[in-house]
């Protein structure tokens, strides 16, 4: 019997550590909003918007001159020779044709921007969810999107958000590739 205590008594020394420990820390944070709200978002949403509206201004602006064009040859298609009627048509249609290239390059332009802003928020979020595990003592940190349930307990976002505001602090005109 003495012997039964005596394992006990070991046995619930051994697990005493053990049961010391910190349960695991599992947290979620929802990247979509850090990469919305964070200053450096921010930023770079501003920039791909001004090469978006420069973007929609220069279509705009062939738009314009086409339609001038059309409505000329709609005007006076009756008074052109053939050979001029020929000429015209071919330049609206180079026209025509430049312009769905314009527009086409620029939503490729545009898609690049977009991806290589992307990138360099998700390379600095884990930069930032790395520092924030280490301080946090966190366990595990998940983006909540992959999760089926979790509880805004668990929901560490705005900490997310903080920490990469103060890690990555609005930079205005740093981060255009253009």
């Amino acid at each position: 019997m003495k012997r039964l205590w005596m394992v006990l008594v070991v046995g619930i020394g051994l697990l005493s550590p053990a049961m010391a420990q910190d349960p695991p820390q599992i947290v979620v944070f929802d990247s979509s909003i850090v990469f919305d709200k964070s200053q450096q978002g921010e930023v770079l949403k501003a920039e791909i918007e001004r090469l978006r509206d420069r973007k929609v201004q220069l279509i705009s602006e062939r738009q314009d001159g086409l339609a001038s064009m059309q409505e000329e040859f709609r005007n006076k298609e009756l008074t052109f020779n053939d050979d001029t009627r020929s000429e015209m048509l071919q330049t609206i249609n180079q026209a025509q044709i430049e312009l769905k290239r314009l527009n086409d390059d620029a939503q490729r332009e545009l898609q690049a921007e977009f991806n290589r802003a992307q990138q360099k928020l998700q390379k600095q979020l884990i930069q930032v969810v790395e520092a924030l595990g280490q301080e946090g003592n966190y366990t595990l940190i998940v983006e909540k999107g992959l999760t089926l349930y979790s509880s805004a307990e668990v929901d560490i976002t705005d900490r997310v958000l903080a920490k990469f505001d103060e890690m990555y602090p609005n930079t205005a005109g740093s981060g255009g590739g253009q």
